[in-house]
């Protein structure tokens, strides 16, 4: 054989080394099943693998941890809700038991106590038969949205508003109107005269200047109005020692990555604070619309991207969550809740405020016609780079061949188009209207 070299970097061995650790993994693996199936026949589990748990040097650990252990508290409570409703209902079942007996009635039998539960359970099955008959998949999807923004979210907006002091009502600065609610403001009234509501213009840097301004003198003529803009760079607001322009910029846009009017918010609210001698820290619920920058107004303040979730899709918050601000401020996060004044509109208007995915849109032609309407046609002609168009059926069409959205055969493929227009709206791409 020939000698080594000793400057040789090679891992090669021979094959009498090869073959021999070859079977030592063999034994080694069938020692271990062997092991294994003795443990099995004596009814032995095996030990689940060590949690190594959160790194102790991730920067998000404390948002992480208070997280969970919000989640596992309002586990908590469930299990204890259903516990004390199950108690309630022994109670009741005892009492009338209790008064069966007094007033000398006989008490059921088996054969009563079965035959009642039959008759439950075919009542139960025949509705669930009649549901499933009347309603086919995309009637199913749409109750589910109705249902979700409508009803399951309600009782979690009604929690929110009954627990805190001051509720900011937050609007998209792009059609205020469209996204203020009057039902938030009577219910709030008829809960507590004494609780405050401030309207807040969110996404400020979507909008023209001047119309911010417009509408800010508009909204104050009734109540405190604070314009915003949520940070969107990378840790909160700017992550730096400002949390942003205390008062708006009088010359210039409102862009940039900072977050804007943060300092002006906080002020205002440390004056109410304030002002309540009875205590020093006070909450505040935030509420409004599906997508109007809920979550993305907290982590701003919070200066942090994880207090609260965030995503361009409605729907994304589920149930209310509280973040502490400081010693004198706390928030609370809310689902978005559209109320019964808001579906009477058209669908047209309905989807433009991205209360609904656009995926699930059935007509999605009707928003671009309501976009159309609002914009002037040579602002879409520029950004969208497209010649003249006469209609939204023209106007679909140039999209369509602009932006590579193309059937067999080269035709523009029209709803498509329309999805792209919607989410450029949605996403803040798509041209400044108020």
């Amino acid at each position: 054989m020939p000698k080594k070299s000793t400057k040789s970097k090679s891992k090669r061995t021979t094959l009498k080394q090869k073959y021999k650790l070859i079977k030592k993994v063999k034994e080694h693996h069938k020692k271990k099943r062997r092991e294994e199936n003795r443990k099995k026949r004596l009814g032995i589990k095996p030990k689940a693998p060590k949690d190594p748990g959160i790194p102790a040097q991730w920067p998000y650990k404390e948002e992480l941890m208070k997280e969970i252990d919000f989640e596992v508290e309002k586990k908590r409570a469930l299990q204890e809700a259903k516990a004390e409703e199950k108690k309630e209902r022994r109670m009741e079942n005892k009492k009338r038991a209790r008064e069966a007996m007094e007033a000398g009635l006989p008490a059921p039998t088996l054969e009563d106590l079965r035959r009642r539960a039959d008759g439950a359970a075919e009542d139960f099955a025949a509705k669930k038969a009649a549901k499933l008959d009347d309603f086919s998949l995309d009637d199913a999807r749409a109750a589910e949205d109705n249902d979700s923004s409508r009803r399951a979210y309600y009782k979690e907006f009604v929690k929110v508003v009954e627990v805190s002091d001051v509720i900011i009502q937050v609007l998209d600065a792009r059609d205020p109107l469209a996204c203020r609610s009057p039902e938030v403001e009577r219910f709030v009234r008829r809960t507590n005269p004494d609780k405050r509501v401030v309207l807040l213009l969110n996404k400020i840097d979507l909008a023209p200047k001047e119309n911010v301004q417009a509408w800010l003198k508009y909204f104050r003529e009734e109540m405190p109005c604070v314009a915003f803009k949520c940070a969107t760079g990378g840790g909160g607001a700017g992550a730096g020692d400002k949390l942003g322009a205390r008062n708006l910029p009088t010359k210039g846009s409102y862009g940039g990555k900072d977050a804007l009017g943060g300092e002006t918010l906080l002020q205002l609210l440390k004056n109410y604070a304030r002002n309540k001698n009875l205590k020093t820290a006070i909450t505040v619920g935030i509420v409004g619309f599906p997508n109007v920058g809920k979550s993305s107004l907290i982590n701003s303040l919070k200066r942090s991207r994880s207090a609260a979730a965030v995503g361009n899709t409605p729907g994304m918050t589920k149930v209310s969550k509280e973040i502490v601000l400081d010693k004198h401020v706390k928030l609370i996060d809310s689902p978005g809740v559209v109320f019964a004044s808001s579906l009477g509109e058209n669908a047209g208007v309905t989807a433009l405020r991205n209360c609904v995915k656009v995926e699930r849109l059935a007509d999605p032609i009707a928003p671009v016609c309501e976009i159309l309407r609002r914009c002037p046609k040579e602002q879409l002609m520029l950004m969208y780079k497209i010649g003249a168009f006469d209609d939204v059926d023209d106007f679909l069409r140039a999209v369509g061949k602009t932006r590579g959205v193309l059937k067999k055969g080269g035709v523009p493929d029209m709803l498509a188009a329309a999805r792209v227009v919607l989410n450029d709206w949605n996403g803040g791409g798509g041209p400044p209207s108020t």
